[in-house]
């Protein structure tokens, strides 16, 4: 499944994790599938993982996160994804750098930060939780927009299972 992953063999990926392959294996050193998709900027393969219960803050023995090593080499789109499905830039590596850190221009340093308080801010209507929103609300991510299903902080709340306040 590593090299399946690594190499973009989209089928050979869905073979495998539809007859079992497990898809949190760890290699000598501590990487996952999603870490060699995720290096390569592999998208589909990305999503293939994560939707298999892939961990996308799982840590290599350095403490490198899947979107450490996609930040680290620019593969903005799996950034994206990464953060829409929960990874956390915030978490430090070995060298106590974030994958914010990790990323090579200040463009996308700033893209993921945005991104990532973004799904915050609906993650937090979603939950009702009033302390969340208010910590990562801003002039800039009040008009988020889910990259992947178009919902906003007030689709959020619409949608939100928990009473309303």
């Amino acid at each position: 499944l590593h090299f399946a992953a690594g190499y973009n063999r989209v089928p050979v990926v869905e073979f495998l994790l539809e007859h079992g392959a497990e898809v949190h294996a760890s290699d000598k050193g501590g990487l996952v599938p999603l870490h060699n998709a995720c290096s390569y900027g592999h998208f589909e393969v990305t999503e293939l993982l994560i939707k298999h219960g892939g961990n996308v803050n799982a840590n290599d023995l350095w403490a490198f996160t899947p979107l450490h090593e996609a930040a680290s080499k620019s593969r903005v789109e799996v950034c994206s994804l990464l953060l829409a499905e929960g990874a956390d830039p915030t978490l430090l590596n070995c060298h106590n750098k974030s994958a914010i850190d990790s990323a090579p221009t200040r463009e996308l340093q700033e893209k993921i930060t945005y991104e990532y308080k973004g799904h915050c801010v609906l993650d937090a209507c979603r939950q009702a939780d009033i302390q969340r929103l208010k910590k990562h609300l801003t002039a800039e991510t009040v008009n988020f927009v889910h990259p992947y299903s178009a919902d906003t902080a007030l689709h959020a709340v619409a949608q939100s299972v928990y009473p309303k306040r």
